[in-house]
């Protein structure tokens, strides 16, 4: 290759070990690779790259660049990637990837990133893979695919976790050995800028997964310091599964946990469709607030009350569903109030808990033990009634009392 296009090149392999630094965004990575390597003079024509990943409903993304300008992101779920993959170029390589990284050496060998290639215009792999075939029918005339595996303490994953990265050109005869020697040795530093991306975006799902948006937002900043706590004011939510603990001696265990699943799946979902924060489940109930913050408290509680409502209404759909079917169902009760909380860190020097805490808490908790008793659904404090400023929307339930609290509390009820 002429001296331009090594100079562009190490340019372009320089701005893959910054973005590894920074951890860019996948798509800005891979799309800034294949848009580099064309501005270098090779001629690509297609690049697609899949990148196993850490998320609850997907197992793999890919990503799809041509020179004419598709951008297009895919998404596998869990067990989809394999079916649809093969029979492919890319899921024999990464077999055979797998087998090659059994041996022990592997994570200590020079070049751990295997290339097989496809001079198309020859005819080489058309035959095998349908999808070789459709590509030379469109032009291309050669095809290389890249295996990249992540490792972790020393050992390789290429199956489980790792990359795949292939790269056509439609120009007579294909890459020169030349650029066949520079795309091999610059996948590395691809692999590396695209996985750091790659493990952010799952540090970030896991965080948000587990701790809810807000507070996974908050760890990964920094803020992972017993007793850093701040006060908020919040509409709080508590809802509980009123029956499961009886369910729970009597369906087999996958039953049981489908069931629980399907019923926190209709109580959560609202609550986070309207910007509220579920910070923790509690069995076979929530916790979930909605901050004020610089929003009016009325429309902040009359998001928290629609919430509510939308449980409700998909608990009847999901027991409506269930009952017909001959299916034990569950009861949701529900618990609204407002009040300032502690917010932030409690726990062990080593075991922490981000969460919230403080009388509204318990308070909110034990509004919600009342549902069974006065015989509805949701059980509401004064408290939320005047933030949310709509006093004809509730009837009173009348004082009740609190265990833990010394004067009883009138309480209401959505008309």
């Amino acid at each position: 290759m002429i001296d331009r296009t090594a100079a562009a090149l190490a340019r372009l392999r320089r701005w893959l070990g910054n973005q590894a630094l920074m951890a860019g965004p996948v798509q800005d990575v891979a799309c800034g690779f294949a848009d580099g390597l064309l501005e270098a003079g090779i001629p690509l024509w297609r690049a697609y790259l899949s990148a196993t990943t850490l998320h609850p409903e997907m197992e793999a993304f890919g990503l799809i660049w041509t020179r004419d300008g598709v951008r297009e992101r895919e998404e596998y779920g869990h067990g989809s990637w394999g079916r649809i993959a093969s029979p492919s170029p890319i899921y024999e390589a990464v077999l055979a990837a797998r087998e090659a990284a059994a041996d022990p050496a592997a994570a200590k060998a020079e070049d751990i990133v295997p290339l097989t290639r496809y001079r198309l215009e020859r005819g080489e792999g058309v035959d095998r893979f349908p999808v070789l075939a459709e590509f030379r029918d469109a032009g291309a005339t050669d095809y290389l695919c890249f295996i990249i595996p992540f490792g972790f303490d020393g050992t390789l994953h290429p199956l489980r976790t790792g990359a795949s990265v292939t790269l056509a050109t439609d120009r007579p005869s294909g890459f020169t050995e030349a650029e066949v020697r520079a795309l091999d040795d610059l996948m590395p530093v691809f692999g590396a800028a695209i996985r750091a991306g790659i493990d952010l975006s799952a540090f970030r799902t896991v965080l948000g997964t587990y701790l809810g948006r807000d507070v996974g937002r908050r760890v990964l900043d920094g803020e992972i310091r017993r007793g850093s706590v701040e006060t908020i004011s919040a509409a709080i939510l508590v809802g509980d599964l009123r029956g499961f603990t009886a369910l729970a001696d009597a369906l087999p265990q996958d039953q049981l946990v489908a069931m629980l699943d399907d019923y926190l799946d209709a109580l959560a979902t609202p609550v986070e469709a309207r910007g509220g924060q579920v910070l923790k489940f509690m069995g076979d109930g929530l916790l979930a607030t909605f901050a004020f913050a610089e929003a009016d408290p009325a429309e902040t509680c009359g998001r928290t009350l629609a919430a509510a409502a939308e449980a409700l209404e998909r608990i009847a759909a999901i027991n409506l569903r269930r009952a017909e079917a001959g299916a034990p169902v569950l009861t949701l009760d529900v618990a609204l109030h407002v009040g300032d909380v502690l917010y932030g860190n409690v726990g062990s020097g080593q075991r922490l808990d981000f969460t919230i805490i403080g009388p509204a808490v318990n308070e909110a908790a034990r509004l919600e033990t009342l549902c069974g008793a006065l015989g509805v659904p949701m059980v509401v404090s004064r408290r939320f009634v005047e933030a949310l400023a709509a006093p004809q929307l509730f009837r009173c339930l009348g004082p009740q009392t609190l265990r833990g609290v010394r004067v009883p509390v009138e309480v209401f009820t959505p008309a």
